[in-house]
């Protein structure tokens, strides 16, 4: 029998009580792959960790979908580090050196990191690694570069370079900036903004600290709107001595958020709708809560 369920689907801001249509099992066409990440519970709350692709079924826009896979969301992250060194943060580089230490301590062992520098010019300056000694060094020999800060920039070539095509990563941002002026080309601006509506779908994790010593700036808002728009956190602060421990509490918060995704599922499944319509999820074992989220939510 087909447990009875609560559904609760996160799709761009809203949410839908849903339920599943009835288990129909057919041969898989020719399509692309869609991803949504489900967590399944029991009736007391605990999570069903033992489930298999028969066990889930789809219905995406009122059609029924071919389940591919399902498993357990082990997928590693891979976190993208910008750290702004323009003339907007030189006043607080020791802050972000002391910054780093904390939260790359906190991480997960398996978490990729790589570092970009945002000051004058974007450049990738540590290449992604789970090598923690290497970016430590990297953390504390980080120094200004000076200039203006070409934030939508770095975040569009970081994307298409090392997360766009990725599919064995959990793609998280952490924005570190000031509020200098924003140097991004201005014909990136449409790109950038097309970029940010389709980040939730992405399912692309981001957070973003903003220092504002000068007033005015530009890639603090790029920022909180890159966090915000994600779900994440931002924070900004006209001084950078609270940011060691900011930075250190990001990283525990990251860490936890690997923890908790450990006990989701990745349920792909065959499609060929164009764009994002909503999707139901039922499981056919016993008596089960489910919850359905759109963080992590893939398209390829």
């Amino acid at each position: 029998m087909r447990a009875c369920l609560r559904a609760f689907c996160l799709v761009a801001g809203s949410i839908l009580v849903v339920a599943a249509a009835p288990a129909q099992k057919r041969a898989p066409r020719v399509g692309h792959m869609r991803r949504v990440f489900v967590r399944v519970m029991d009736l007391a709350g605990a999570p069903i960790l033992n489930l298999t692709a028969a066990d889930f079924e789809v219905n995406e826009g009122g059609h029924l979908r071919y389940v591919l896979n399902a498993s357990l969301a082990t997928t590693p992250m891979r976190i993208a580090i910008f750290v702004d060194t323009s003339d907007g943060t030189a006043n607080a580089i020791n802050s972000i050196r002391a910054g780093l230490n904390g939260f790359l301590a906190a991480l997960p062992a398996d978490a990729e990191v790589m570092f970009i520098t945002t000051g004058r010019q974007v450049r990738v300056r540590l290449q992604p690694t789970t090598d923690r000694r290497k970016a430590l060094e990297f953390a504390a020999g980080l120094f200004p570069d000076g200039g203006a800060t070409p934030l939508r920039d770095a975040i569009l070539e970081v994307d298409s370079r090392y997360f766009r095509k990725l599919e064995n990563r959990w793609p998280v941002f952490v924005i570190l900036t000031g509020d200098s002026a924003e140097s991004s080309a201005p014909a990136n601006e449409t790109p950038f903004n097309k970029w940010l509506t389709d980040l939730p779908e992405r399912g692309i994790a981001a957070h973003a600290f903003a220092l504002k010593y000068r007033g005015g700036g530009f890639p603090d808002l790029v920022a909180q709107h890159v966090a915000q728009t994600a779900g994440g956190h931002f924070d900004f602060m006209n001084t950078a001595n609270g940011l060691p421990e900011k930075l250190k509490a990001l990283g525990e918060l990251i860490a936890g958020d690997a923890k908790d995704m450990s006990q989701w599922y990745e349920v792909e499944f065959e499609t060929n709708s164009v764009g994002s319509p909503a999707v139901e999820i039922g499981v056919t074992r016993g008596s089960v809560g489910i919850r359905v989220a759109n963080r992590r939510q893939t398209s390829p």
